[in-house]
């Protein structure tokens, strides 16, 4: 932490005993003014977001390409540290379709 400070890198902390992520979003949006985060980092990190209700939209490109592994990732994974939540719902916002016949699908989420 001391090499961060030093090279004017902030940096913030998520809880004590283990990674709060809706007290992570709430120190981003008090000390950065941040808004809107795009999660890029698989689907464990994804999981937890939506575990904890922080996601409000998906957007998926789908390109017509197949490779046949059998190690695919996820959009959604779970572990057993994480509390078990209802299903959630994405509803269709957007369809765009794309070159070389990709589509862009926008989806929003609506948690009771």
């Amino acid at each position: 932490m001391a090499h961060l400070k030093k090279i004017g890198i902030s940096y913030i902390f998520g809880g004590k005993e283990r990674l709060n992520f809706s007290l992570v979003v709430e120190k981003l949006k008090k000390l950065f003014s941040i808004d809107t985060l795009m999660l890029e980092g698989g689907g464990f990190l994804n999981g937890s977001f939506l575990n904890e209700g922080l996601i409000d939209e998906l957007s998926l490109v789908l390109i017509p390409i197949a490779d046949a592994e059998s190690n695919s990732v996820t959009l959604f994974e779970t572990s057993s540290y994480l509390n078990k939540t209802q299903p959630v719902n994405f509803y269709l916002k957007d369809i765009e379709k794309l070159e070389d016949g990709g589509l862009w699908l926008k989806y929003v989420t609506k948690r009771d």
